[in-house]
């Protein structure tokens, strides 16, 4: 195998692009998690993509000294370009394609929700209640949720857990015909729920100084699918999962002006 490029984008910086001595084109990224839990990873996309799925074949999971490697096909797709509402509605639809997907395997576990101290394995709960009056206010309405609602989701779905526009693949017709970057795992349950990670991604673009009109449009209308199609009282938790996650990343690392509109999306999103 030889490297023949680097991905501009993703989460990690971008991809290795690299080529098997038959010509069949790959991409090498890293797993961020155990050598168990990436092989199960490859083992459940590739029961799916058997299916019909759009998803990458994972040809090999590689245990090197700096951590777990995949190495998947590549898969064809058009350079990445901003995010329209019909793009939304590209992502939606070709998320949909994983409802039930996990019917039969009922071995793949739920995605945990993270919202109780007992759940949080990073001292989140503590950053966020020595930081600000603000943010004690939004943790104080996440465990308010996190008793009121059970913790765990429902379903039979393949859930993406990172499914931002760079891990969607479209065609020069801008139809979605493949989702990539499994490297934080696949779950079971709702795979709506995978959509707020998707709407949480593009605030970095409505939040820009010089905001594109077009990507406004395409976020208000992710808000308008989510909440035509998620009950209420189960959107503010999953909306609470994914800001503390959020909100305590944003406190640790990043300017204050980023720390300012997560925590104004907190409060608009958990009330």
């Amino acid at each position: 195998m030889r490297i023949v490029g680097r991905a501009l984008h993703g989460r990690l910086g971008g991809a290795i692009y690299a080529e098997w001595p038959d010509g069949r084109q790959a991409v090498v990224t890293r797993f961020l998690g155990s050598l168990a839990e990436a092989k199960r990873t490859a083992d459940v996309l590739a029961y799916v993509r058997d299916r019909g799925l759009p998803v990458p074949r994972h040809d090999l999971v590689v245990d090197l000294n700096d951590g777990v490697m995949f190495v998947q096909e590549r898969l064809p797709s058009a350079p990445p370009r901003r995010l329209t509402p019909a793009r939304i509605d590209a992502m939606v639809e070709i998320n949909d394609r994983f409802a039930g997907a996990l019917a039969a395997r009922p071995g793949v576990p739920v995605r945990l929700l993270c919202l109780d101290c007992g759940s949080d394995p990073c001292s989140r709960h503590e950053v966020l209640a020595t930081h600000s009056p603000r943010s004690r206010y939004a943790l104080d309405e996440i465990l308010r949720i996190g008793r009121r609602e059970p913790c765990e989701m429902l379903g039979d779905d393949l859930v993406h857990v990172d499914l931002t526009a760079a891990n969607v693949l479209f065609d020069e017709n801008d139809r979605a015909t493949g989702v990539v970057d499994w490297n934080l795992g696949a779950s079971r349950g709702d795979r709506l729920f995978a959509l707020i990670q998707t709407r949480i991604d593009r605030e970095w673009f409505v939040q820009s100084p010089d905001a594109d009109p077009v990507e406004n449009a395409a976020a208000a209308h992710l808000d308008e699918i989510l909440a035509d199609r998620i009950a209420p009282a189960t959107l503010r938790m999953y909306w609470a999962h994914w800001l503390l996650r959020q909100l305590c990343w944003a406190v640790r690392s990043a300017p204050s002006n980023v720390v300012d509109w997560h925590l104004d999306m907190a409060e608009s999103r958990l009330v």
